[in-house]
């Protein structure tokens, strides 16, 4: 017996969709778990890295404010 869709690996869902190993209703499964691993992924990745993006805001207005106050 196969195994169910989920448990397959990405390259595995991949392949699988783009060869055509899987039927209409299969491959559309396969391409929203994909997309929804993906979807984790970078949630992941934005939860990680979100304190990154504060210091490069902050920075980026203390250059403003400094190079306003170096003009005056």
């Amino acid at each position: 017996m196969a195994k169910p869709l989920e448990e397959h690996s990405d390259e595995e869902l991949q392949r699988g969709v783009a060869e055509g190993e899987f039927g209409d209703k299969k491959k559309v499964i396969a391409q929203e778990i994909l997309r929804r691993r993906q979807e984790a992924k970078t949630q992941e990745l934005k939860r990680k890295y979100k304190w990154f993006g504060g210091i490069l805001a902050a920075l980026s207005v203390v250059l403003v404010a400094f190079r306003g106050f170096w003009r005056k």
